[in-house]
């Protein structure tokens, strides 16, 4: 759902007008994941005595205490990795010339990108402070919980300070209530569905860094989005870091703050990026829900659980075991191999949202109906199975 396209015109985002190459992105990863591998066992250590345990219950899988600090390592790998370069970047520009050679050409053209750090300054500002409510919020509730309501304003809160920030939701219809409620909407969406997914080893964030990835290959191809596509990496970077720890079987969680600040940083940046694929002929305007299929997975577990719940007469912000990785389990599958499914299904919808930018209106339907035969697949199995528990 990306935001932006204000009147059939794209307007300022975090890009310039170059593309960088590769290699750069993936240095950022590299920063980022390397980092982020060093403050998880950190955080790991720290955290039974700040009390950042997180304890085994009726609706939980794991059976001993552990600890519920990796969404600091996470957050901590991001935010000094592009504090560092963007600042690097600013001073590069100021005060370093090329001075012949491999490397004197790579600063010349690096210290290009400092004009363009300073234009999206306002945004990467609102960017971060909304990133810094929903992690401070999460952290609280990992140590001491918090009623829903007061974690659904925390969400909202940071919401509105992207919208201030200009990272806004429009859709393609150019309202300035319909751009707030949609903003508001989406964040709150995306940043509960990973919380939500976060209910196995290994599970909200390899989904997460696979749409991260997808997402960053997607504004990469479409061209001059780099900010956008650096601050995806350094966030997909990051995430794996932590994963060495946390895939089954884990030794460390990322609790609520970790959780809803990748969700949260997903939302964000689906509105932020441009998918829109423009030519001298049209654009291709039904890459805009690009977002909602890359994502689907989470969105499919938030809104089945949702469902299951109401139908049980249970409040949909009770925990439960009904998610989509406990009815892969149920269907027996393990612990692992239920992640792997995730991640397999998370790629499929993945790749064929790449194509959005690229297909007209027929493309887009097969896309379309191609993501949702995959639920529908899963849908079927699902029943499959209950059908012949209740006739055992």
């Amino acid at each position: 759902m990306p935001g932006g396209c204000r009147g059939g015109t794209v307007p300022p985002r975090l890009h310039r007008e170059s593309t960088v190459s590769a290699y750069h992105f993936l240095f950022l990863l590299v920063q980022t994941f390397t980092l982020a591998a060093l403050l998880t066992p950190l955080m790991r250590r720290i955290a039974p005595g700040l009390g950042f345990l997180d304890q085994p219950g009726e609706r939980k899988v794991h059976q001993q205490a552990k600890p519920v600090l990796g969404g600091a390592a996470i957050f901590l790998a991001q935010m000094i990795v592009v504090f560092l370069d963007w600042f690097l970047l600013q001073w590069l520009g100021a005060n370093v010339s090329g001075d012949g050679g491999w490397f004197g050409k790579e600063i010349e053209w690096l210290a290009k990108y400092a004009a363009g750090a300073k234009i999206v300054r306002t945004q990467m500002c609102g960017l971060v402070l909304g990133g810094l409510v929903v992690f401070l919020v999460g952290l609280y509730d990992d140590r001491f919980g918090m009623n829903p309501l007061m974690k659904l304003a925390g969400q909202i809160l940071a919401g509105i300070i992207l919208y201030a920030a200009d990272i806004r939701a429009t859709f393609l219809i150019p309202s300035d209530i319909w751009s707030f409620g949609l903003t508001i909407f989406w964040v709150v969406l995306i940043t509960n569905s990973f919380n939500l997914l976060d209910n196995m080893d290994g599970l909200s964030g390899g989904v997460a860094t696979i749409s991260l990835l997808v997402l960053a290959l997607a504004t990469n191809w479409l061209g001059a989005q780099d900010f956008i596509t650096a601050y995806l990496v350094t966030l997909a970077g990051a995430i794996l870091g932590f994963l060495l720890y946390n895939f089954y079987p884990s030794t460390i969680f990322m609790g609520d703050a970790g959780s809803m600040f990748v969700g949260y940083n997903l939302a964000a940046m689906s509105i932020l990026a441009t998918f829109l694929s423009s030519s001298d002929e049209e654009w291709s305007r039904w890459a805009i829900i690009m977002p909602i299929v890359v994502m689907a997975v989470p969105i499919f577990d938030t809104l089945s659980v949702i469902v299951i719940r109401i139908k049980n007469h249970k409040p949909i912000y009770v925990g439960d075991k009904n998610h989509f990785s406990h009815r892969l389990v149920a269907m027996g599958m393990s612990h692992r191999g239920a992640v792997l499914t995730i991640y397999m299904v998370t790629l499929c919808t993945g790749v064929g949202a790449l194509l959005l930018p690229h297909v007209d209106a027929a493309g887009t339907i097969l896309i379309l109906l191609q993501t949702i035969a995959i639920f529908c697949i899963i849908a079927l199995l699902e029943y499959a199975r209950n059908h012949h528990n209740r006739t055992q």
